[in-house]
């Protein structure tokens, strides 16, 4: 018996209409040999909030609507902890529409 996500993950390539996802780009890869997504969550937070180069992820709004519907419990999606997406969904159970990006906490940066 296996996990099976609610919802599927978005096309998050470059071929896509937003552009593509900026956890996948390359270019985003700021530590040469690491993936920042899996060891760095303070430099994956401005990677995809925008603080590192100034432009927020496009796909940002998506990556948490997926997050939020599979209660990924474990990194980085859609610009938020996992600490931040469990009380977000917490103070609004069942309300997707209420499910939108805020900043992350200064308990979550610490």
């Amino acid at each position: 018996m296996g996990i099976r996500a609610s919802t599927a993950a978005p096309d998050w390539s470059p071929t896509h209409h937003r552009g593509e996802a900026k956890c996948r780009a390359p270019s985003m890869n700021p530590t040469r040999g690491r993936d920042v997504f899996f060891t760095d969550e303070q430099l994956a937070l401005a990677v995809c909030n925008g603080d590192f180069d100034g432009q927020v992820c496009p796909r940002r709004t998506e990556c948490l609507r997926v997050s939020m519907l599979n209660k990924e419990g474990f990194g980085i999606w859609g610009g938020m902890t996992s600490k931040d997406r469990l009380a977000l969904r917490m103070r609004h159970p069942g309300m997707p529409e209420r499910w939108t990006w805020h900043p992350p906490t200064e308990e979550s940066n610490t």
